[in-house]
């Protein structure tokens, strides 16, 4: 499956698909939304997360995990309050 085939939705059943390089999603509420990610990222393939109930990109594992990586390293550092 593509990001081309979700069909957004009002908030709180808008898809959530993860970004590169953070931790964080986006929520396709509607067509700006979806046509924005596609234009920044590609229509990248995504696989369902059953656990947790979001849009995953393969393509974006390796940057996620240098991103928790660094993360993990400035809480070490800094303390994560």
């Amino acid at each position: 499956m593509r990001v081309s085939d979700l069909q957004p939705a009002a908030y709180p059943q808008s898809p959530s698909v993860e970004l590169p390089n953070q931790d964080a999603h986006r929520l396709f509420t509607n067509d700006f939304n979806k046509n924005s990610f596609i234009e920044a990222h590609g229509d990248v393939e995504i696989v369902w997360n059953e656990r947790y109930n979001y849009w995953e990109v393969p393509a974006f594992a390796e940057s996620r995990a240098a991103y928790g990586e660094a993360k993990q390293r400035f809480c070490d550092q800094h303390g994560s309050n």
